[in-house]
């Protein structure tokens, strides 16, 4: 074989090498269309008395689930699960479609889903060195923000950037994607980037969302996490009369993705 021959071989080998790597990174490490009965995620979810099956209601007609936002004076009830990842990984993508039903209220906002350590900081809670969340909120005015809980202890709440005017419309699906890189420990090099219907708009940089390494650390859960709040009755949906109601999303079509992707590349890994 000439040398011409070997080159050209290890190029090829280099690049189905390449190739190979990048597909593995397209499997998911959560996938959850809530069309298939014995799901654990779909099982999980269905045990919150505030999350139901919506049969034929999903983005393309498929099934979904409907949370109801129950509202009480501060804000509504909380819709909290964790789940666990099929692999621990320092950076990911997060995808899932979202349709913000005609009685939905913006109010001041509230919680969207996001991605954890192995014990996530989230409630106001104490940051420590190996705790740390990145979700989402809704905001007034159907705007987002990236919410935050960092290593700064001067804060007790979660950071993040807002957009400055709307992105979510009531009575549409829209697609909502997080890609989240961690820092590397000592470093503020973390980064938390929102995507809406394909849309870059919003970015948080320079984010230290650990204060040391090890597993434990490393992004491995799913924070499924969506309420109005706060902890005041000015986040609270209410009725004609202003007493406290019940509106309504539905979700489908959630992903974690090892790695960071464009919403235009996922589609890829969302068919099974």
């Amino acid at each position: 074989m000439t040398f011409n021959s070997l080159l050209q071989t290890g190029i090829v080998l280099m690049i189905s090498t390449v190739f190979a790597q990048e597909a593995a990174n397209l499997k998911p490490i959560l996938r959850e269309s809530f069309d298939q009965e014995g799901s654990g995620f779909r099982k999980r979810a269905l045990r919150s008395p505030r999350i139901e099956l919506a049969k034929g209601e999903g983005k393309e007609g498929s099934d979904a689930i409907r949370v109801a936002y129950e509202g009480y004076e501060r804000g509504s009830k909380r819709v909290v699960f964790r789940y666990p990842l099929k692999k621990k990984v320092t950076r990911a993508t997060l995808a899932f479609d979202v349709k913000f039903e005609n009685d939905f209220q913006w109010t001041q906002g509230g919680k969207l889903h996001g991605l954890g350590p192995a014990k996530p900081i989230t409630g106001g809670n104490t940051r420590v060195p190996h705790g740390w969340s990145a979700r989402m909120m809704f905001k007034e005015e159907g705007k987002i923000s990236t919410y935050l809980y960092d290593q700064d202890l001067t804060k007790k709440w979660g950071v993040g950037d807002k957009t400055p005017s709307s992105v979510f419309k009531t009575g549409q699906w829209h697609q909502v994607v997080m890609q989240v890189t961690l820092n590397d420990p000592g470093l503020a090099n973390g980064s938390a980037t929102v995507f809406v219907d394909g849309e870059n708009v919003v970015q948080t940089e320079k984010v230290t969302f650990r204060g040391k390494g090890g597993e434990n650390t490393m992004i491995q859960a799913f924070l499924f996490s969506t309420f109005h709040g706060g902890n005041q009755p000015k986040w609270t949906p209410v009725d004609a009369e202003g007493n406290p109601t019940t509106v309504h999303a539905l979700y489908d079509n959630f992903m974690v993705l090892e790695g960071i992707h464009l919403p235009s590349g996922m589609q890829e890994a969302a068919t099974p």
